[in-house]
């Protein structure tokens, strides 16, 4: 700036990451939905967690199936957390704290994500890449062969459904309260920053869109009406960057009391289970994959026997 050499500034970037993460999900989803006659969904994937959105129609076996590198990281995780808690020094006293904090839950993941990370391959064809990936969903994930050959004419029709009962309908006032209520209770202390307010906006509005485009400067008109109606500044700055609006420090304008009970969260899908299409119709159970077709999908080669 003013013809002189600066660095990015990295902690406001740091400090922004989720809310742009959100912001960087609903658009690519958004786009994604648009461009293809798709729509999104919420999908539970941990207990007691929020939903992530999905591509709807997507079978959960099929988003199973290109989850095996993470399912490789915290396999390593878990064996590096009980590495963690177990070490002892020359005396025999624990070298740690039993409950990992988070500084070390973060390098912890790092490493498993290195020590899992595959060889590099060499470029191939994309229409090579794509015959592989189908030929492997088919073989491993159990998925119906029909929906795998006719993949985006399901998800279309999913998306076709939800826009059937589902109408897409971002209230304002509503989201405000919301958003205002989840980050009240999800932050320690029900203290909380305008980012904060801003990235469970997105987020509330990827859950209502469900795919579809919204104007711009949406996610902005809830977080100010949440800040206006449902907060309180509670700032006390001493330096002139907590004088900012994003420095700002807010709580909400009720107590923990004051807010509804909250709903138990959804349980998991079983990962053994396929989740119905319809929900009111049952689950059909998963078969595991023979380990001959395994070992010869990963080596590259046919195998021998066709599972029946």
């Amino acid at each position: 700036m003013h013809g002189k050499w600066g660095s990015i500034p990295t902690t406001a970037l740091h400090e922004n990451t989720v809310a742009a993460s959100a912001l960087s999900n609903e658009l690519v989803a958004a786009e994604v939905c648009e461009a293809l006659g798709l729509a999104t969904g919420p999908l539970t994937v941990t207990p007691g967690r929020r939903p992530v959105m999905e591509i709807a129609g997507v079978p959960h076996e099929l988003i199973r199936w290109t989850a095996r590198r993470s399912d490789q990281i915290a396999a390593c995780l878990a064996e590096l957390d009980d590495e963690h808690v177990t070490a002892v020094d020359d005396d025999g006293e624990p070298k740690f704290l039993l409950v990992i904090s988070e500084q070390a839950r973060a390098t912890l993941s790092q490493i498993a994500a290195r020590e899992t990370r595959p060889p590099k391959r060499e470029t191939q064809p994309l229409a090579q890449l794509r015959a592989w990936w189908k030929a492997s969903a088919i073989l491993t994930s159990w998925v119906a062969v029909g929906v795998i050959n006719s993949f985006q004419e399901h998800a279309r029709a999913a998306a076709a459904a939800i826009r059937d009962r589902v109408t897409a309908v971002a209230d304002v006032a509503l989201a405000a309260v919301d958003v205002t209520a989840t980050v009240f209770v999800m932050n320690d202390g029900g203290r909380f920053h305008r980012r904060h307010l801003l990235a469970e906006a997105r987020r509330h509005l990827s859950l209502v869109l469900r795919g579809r485009r919204r104007d711009l400067g949406l996610d902005d008109q809830i977080v100010a009406t949440a800040i206006t109606t449902h907060c309180l500044d509670i700032g006390e700055p001493k330096t002139a960057r907590g004088l900012e609006p994003g420095y700002r420090l807010y709580t909400a304008r009720w107590a923990l009391s004051d807010l509804p009970a909250r709903r138990p969260p959804t349980p998991a899908p079983d990962p053994d289970r396929q989740p119905p299409a319809d929900p009111g119709a049952p689950a059909a159970p998963r078969h595991r994959l023979p380990l001959n077709y395994e070992r010869a999908l990963l080596a590259g080669s046919s195998p021998t026997v066709m599972p029946g």
